[in-house]
């Protein structure tokens, strides 16, 4: 995990006990993914840069108290995040239970009190209260993601949306759609220097 420790160094505090929980997820998503085929990810090396820092190169947008993590799959953006900010409730959403039992297995084997894990299409989700964020790793397009997570996004919220570099063309097509919501975009920051390809869109209502 030298890799993880090294690229967080700078940009995060994360414990022995933190890296270790990181060590788990990634010995563990190797072993499940020979059967369930998690992700593309084979080796230890591409869960790391591609699961696990991919992840928490968004560590410094989270403001929230309550997130939610919209087309989760096995748990990724929110069970790395949900490792680093232990004090943050995060909900893990997604339609694929065979990935989703990969997060909860998670969950179980790191005793985890602060993620709930729904097996749930986005369309029929109803929280027990509106979200302070909520985040998609590559789940949708930029409109389809404003469309799901306002009914559901607290008043002064934000939308967490991680995207690639056809993130401009989305953002221009999100503008027109929702004239009421700002839309911010920034280079995320990677341990393989693709900062020109990963991209945060954070979007915010300028009317409530």
């Amino acid at each position: 995990m030298k890799v993880l420790a090294d690229w967080a160094a700078s940009r995060l505090s994360l414990d022995e006990a933190q890296l270790n929980a990181f060590e788990l997820v990634c010995s563990e998503h190797l072993k499940w993914n020979t059967v369930f085929n998690l992700s593309a990810h084979r080796s230890h090396d591409q869960v790391v840069n591609d699961q696990l820092i991919d992840s928490l190169t968004v560590a410094d947008a989270i403001t929230g108290s309550s997130i939610l993590d919209i087309g989760t799959g096995p748990g990724f953006p929110g069970l790395p995040l949900a490792i680093t900010f232990p004090d943050i409730q995060f909900v893990l959403l997604d339609s694929n239970a065979k990935k989703l039992a990969f997060a909860k297995h998670v969950v179980g084997l790191l005793k985890l009190q602060n993620v709930e894990i729904v097996h749930q299409r986005i369309e029929h989700y109803v929280p027990a209260h509106k979200h302070d964020q909520i985040i998609s790793r590559a789940f949708c397009s930029l409109s389809d993601m404003i469309h799901y997570a306002l009914p559901i996004l607290a008043p002064n919220g934000q939308i967490l949306a991680m995207k690639g570099p056809g993130v401009f063309t989305e953002q221009a097509d999100a503008e027109l759609k929702y004239p009421r919501c700002k839309i911010n975009v920034r280079a995320l920051h990677h341990a393989r220097d693709e900062e020109k390809t990963r991209f945060l869109a954070t979007v915010t209502r300028t009317e409530t």
